[in-house]
């Protein structure tokens, strides 16, 4: 069956014209045994965790003949199609130009290619993340662009989105904003064949439409509207022929999130909250929940093409699924059950649904993709994101206690050799977001620094997603604060339990994790040896001005921050109290500021402000910006720049032997 791989749709892609952003008793969560026999084995070379995957983004063809992938060959990136069975390339092209972030099967000929490009524009307000959709025919080996000749595009704007396939006419349907710089753009839908790549309107829309929905045959189900100046959430169903309006809500933060129409075609789904709800298409009728799961959240809605359900995948420490086919929920469980220290990720299915692709990742493997041939109970080995690592540092599920009695869920990873698992060195390294959540799976950087010989403690702190509504809410309105106590806490359990030396402790982070790493030298400048910032935001005021600067004050993503960090206008005071950079006197540890150049969610001048300012201070600071990197180190070349600093770093200030 042909699927849509996109990652849930966010609310910066889904309602922002340029698709921005964004002890043992502690220790009674623990999942097995702390002290597992496996055999150490020596760390490979640093260049084999800093460069991207050998092999990531791999699909399989509907009827199973083919796999494509991005392939890494030294820095670049190439694009591949391999038969399924031999792995022989039969396919593909040198995709260094490209940053793909997402690749599925359109048919067993067609294989769609998600791409981004950082991108400037002349009167357009601060830099973008591009998107493009290519198609690539494995028949002729040629590639298109998706929506290239269309006329009347509004330039500043990404073209990735595709929200339904016609495949008897062979027209794709896809949302692009129609109308010039300096006029009101308005969302379109339009038509597009898949032989030029041009395309046509098929409905207009208005300035206030988001998204659009249509069945196989380019029959129009539905159009979703948010007014950023109303506050007015509306959705219209076109089932009967004609508009009717199904919904509508006021509100300064859309607390629906639709995501795909049911599997019968009546209905749309939507997420609020941790759970999922049904809308009838028919008169608006809302039921449910219709899928949700206690103290977890809906990771992921998975679609076909024309946005049909085909499964719901929920967070937690290790994911579990609701399929539209119910059958398919006991053949999934029973995969996991083969891996349960491991992640296991359901991809891609053939057609017939007789061959699925999966993923394995945590500690049964660095990203292994394999075959599940469910007539034959049989997996079929593929390849991994990381062929040549093979020593695996041990990831253990936590829940310790908080000063408040708060349990926080956490992963740490240990080094691989079970004899070098007490008064460790430690690196605390709180995610990025802050709604999102670390699990069991492979991580580069943490492996990268079990493999060096520390313990790694990733707490999933108040304000995570992933374990429910309560540990989510709870860190509203808590930068700096009950957040930060999360990470310290942590780590006193850690140094409480005997596997930790108190002396020996970093914190490391990127993005809000950055941040996160900048108030644990400024507000416990006790705890920490040393302090590493990768895209750091260092002054919360000036992050929230520049959110008003790009998106207006009455924009429902500055609504977003100003309910979780808090207002700008009326408590400036206390974000100017919880923002490192007005701390910096109170810095004891060395720091290391790493940043994009090209990053397009938190400004390079967070971290140019926070390095002046602590040089200044007369503080020891070292700051590295990375030429043509983004948000996401997206780069080989400079994430594996970016592990050469922190080893050295580390090396410098808090050595593991």
């Amino acid at each position: 069956m042909q699927r849509d791989l996109r990652k849930m749709m966010s609310f910066y892609q889904k309602f922002s014209l340029t698709f921005f952003t964004t002890a043992l008793l502690a220790f009674g969560g623990f999942c097995g045994s702390l002290f597992a026999e496996e055999n150490a084995q020596v760390p490979p070379n640093i260049e084999h965790y800093g460069l991207l995957p050998q092999y990531r983004e791999v699909t399989l063809s509907p009827d199973g003949k083919h796999l494509a992938l991005i392939q890494r060959q030294g820095t670049q990136d190439f694009f591949v199609v391999k038969n399924a069975a031999s792995l022989e390339i039969v396919g593909g092209f040198n995709a260094a130009k490209y940053n793909a972030r997402s690749i599925y099967f359109l048919s067993n000929r067609h294989i769609i290619i998600l791409t981004s490009k950082h991108t400037r524009m002349m009167r357009v307000r601060g830099s973008f993340e591009k998107s493009s959709a290519f198609v690539y025919d494995l028949e002729s080996k040629k590639i298109k662009v998706l929506l290239a000749k269309t006329k009347g595009l509004y330039p500043a704007q990404g073209y990735g989105n595709i929200v339904g396939f016609n495949a008897d006419t062979q027209e794709l349907y896809m949302p692009a904003y129609s109308g010039g710089l300096g006029g009101t753009p308005r969302l379109d839908l339009y038509k597009v064949k898949l032989k030029n790549g041009k395309g046509k309107i098929h409905a207009k829309g208005n300035r206030s439409t988001i998204d659009w929905f249509v069945d196989k045959d380019g029959k129009i189900l539905a159009r979703e509207d948010f007014d950023n100046k109303t506050n007015k959430h509306k959705v219209f169903s076109k089932i009967s022929g004609k508009w009717n309006l199904i919904y509508s809500h006021e509100t300064n933060i859309p607390d629906i999130n639709i995501q795909a129409v049911s599997s019968d075609g009546i209905n749309l789904l939507f997420i609020t909250g941790t759970a999922i709800f049904s809308m009838s298409l028919s008169d608006g009728t809302i039921q449910g929940p219709v899928y949700h799961r206690e103290d977890t959240d809906v990771g992921y809605v998975m679609t076909d093409i024309n946005q049909k359900l085909i499964l719901v995948k929920y967070s937690g420490f290790t994911p579990s699924y609701d399929f539209s086919n119910v059958a398919d929920n006991d053949s999934i469980a029973m995969l996991s059950s083969y891996f349960p220290s491991s992640s296991v990720h359901y991809i891609d299915s053939t057609s017939d649904e007789n061959k699925w692709l999966i993923q394995v990742s945590g500690n049964d493997g660095a990203g292994a993709y394999k075959i599940y041939n469910r007539g034959k109970n049989q997996l079929q080995n593929l390849v991994s994101q990381y062929p040549e690592i093979q020593s695996i540092g041990e990831l253990k599920a936590v829940k310790f206690k908080a000063r408040d009695g708060m349990k926080i869920p956490s992963i740490i990873t240990l080094p691989a050799d079970p004899k070098k698992r007490r008064n460790l060195p430690l690196i605390a390294l709180p995610h990025g977001g802050p709604e999102a959540h670390d699990s069991i799976g492979f991580d580069w950087l943490a492996q990268y620094l079990s493999a060096k010989g520390y313990a790694v403690l990733q707490p999933n702190f108040r304000g995570s997603n992933g374990f429910g509504n309560a540990l989510r809410d709870s860190g509203h309105g808590e930068w700096g604060q009950k957040m930060q106590d999360d990470v310290s806490d942590g780590v006193a359990a850690l140094v409480k339990a005997g596997y930790v030396d108190p002396k020996r402790v970093c914190i490391m982070g990127a993005s809000y994790g950055g941040y996160s790493a900048l108030a644990g030298g400024a507000f416990s400048p006790e705890l920490y040896r040393c302090v590493i910032s990768i895209a750091g935001v260092s002054d919360l005021p000036r992050m929230l001005k520049s959110a008003k600067f790009k998106f207006g004050s009455s924009h429902w993503v500055v609504g977003y921050w100003k309910k979780i960090i808090g207002d700008s206008d009326k408590e400036r005071e206390k974000l100017k109290s919880i923002s490192p950079i007005n701390s910096v006197d109170k810095f004891k540890a060395p720091v290391l500021l790493v940043h994009g150049k090209d990053d397009t969610v938190v400004p390079i001048r967070q971290s140019s402000l926070m390095h002046k300012a602590l040089k200044r201070a007369g503080k020891d600071v070292e700051f590295i910006t990375l030429k043509g990197e983004d948000h996401w180190l997206s780069g080989s070349e400079t994430r594996l720049a970016l592990i050469k600093a922190i080893d050295e770093f580390l090396d410098t200030h808090n050595p593991a032997f």
